[in-house]
């Protein structure tokens, strides 16, 4: 099994699904207008997005009239970022970089949406904390996401994560299965298997991968971040409803530099 906190090869070697399966979805869109109302409640106007993958909040975001910088530390995931700014004429800085080190400048706001900080180990995240703190301006926002420990630990709510999902790109047709367990330390594992189907050709495994993720309660992350120099100013679920200790699947925290 992979260590815990060395970032997956499998961002780069199967970037392409990645976006197959994360383009212009519901969930997508959700995630997308929850983060953009933070930002206009907060009056940001500069925005550091440290996990940016394809790109998908810095396309929706500049849309939205917000100054964007992105970053990630996977070569194939802004490949595809880059390609789709140069296909609709965007005008976008995309920065090769590690959420814990980089130094990008100063902005109103940093964020890491879609579980990114789950690749880190407890004490990665703490160094990538303090690092955003630098990258911000006085008062600025850091937000970000994650899967509810206590959400994934009460009942039989791990086995809701089980997935199995179809995709398509041209004439190839993409299948992914996924199922998850989790430890005692709230490492979640995910076990995840593609298959490929090029035009009417028999179905092929092209990928397994195994990725980790460390889950926080709500608590856990107002405590590390007070730390490390913020301070939480709110907490919610990723369509922006109220907080719930054990049935809010996905945490969204915001918090302020001090």
């Amino acid at each position: 099994m992979m260590k815990h906190g060395k970032i997956p090869v499998w961002y780069d070697k199967d970037s392409e699904f990645e976006e197959i399966f994360h383009k212009d979805t519901t969930n997508e869109r959700i995630t997308n207008r929850t983060i953009e109302k933070i930002l206009k409640k907060y009056k940001v106007k500069t925005v550091l997005d440290l996990t940016c993958g394809t790109g998908s909040q810095v396309f929706h975001l500049l849309k939205r009239g917000f100054k964007v910088t992105g970053s990630d530390i996977s070569k194939g995931m802004l490949k595809i970022a880059n390609r789709k700014a140069k296909q609709d004429k965007i005008k976008i800085r995309f920065l090769r970089g590690d959420m814990r080190t980089i130094q990008a400048g100063k902005f109103d706001a940093a964020i890491t949406i879609f579980n990114a900080i789950g690749h880190l180990t407890k004490a990665g995240f703490s160094k990538a904390m303090r690092n955003i703190h630098r990258n911000l301006n006085e008062g600025g926002i850091y937000i970000f996401d994650i899967l509810n420990l206590n959400y994934v630990l009460d009942k039989d709510n791990i086995m809701k994560m089980s997935m199995e999902r179809m995709g398509s790109s041209g004439n190839i047709k993409v299948r992914e299965l996924q199922h998850s367990i989790i430890d005692n330390d709230g490492i979640l594992t995910s076990y995840t298997i593609f298959y490929t189907q090029k035009a009417k050709k028999t179905p092929k495994v092209s990928s397994k991968n195994i990725i980790t993720l460390q889950l926080y309660t709500a608590e856990d992350l107002k405590k590390m971040l007070a730390k490390n120099g913020f301070k939480v100013i709110h907490q919610c679920a990723i369509d922006g409803s109220k907080f719930n200790g054990k049935k809010t699947e996905r945490i969204v925290t915001i918090a302020k530099k001090k």
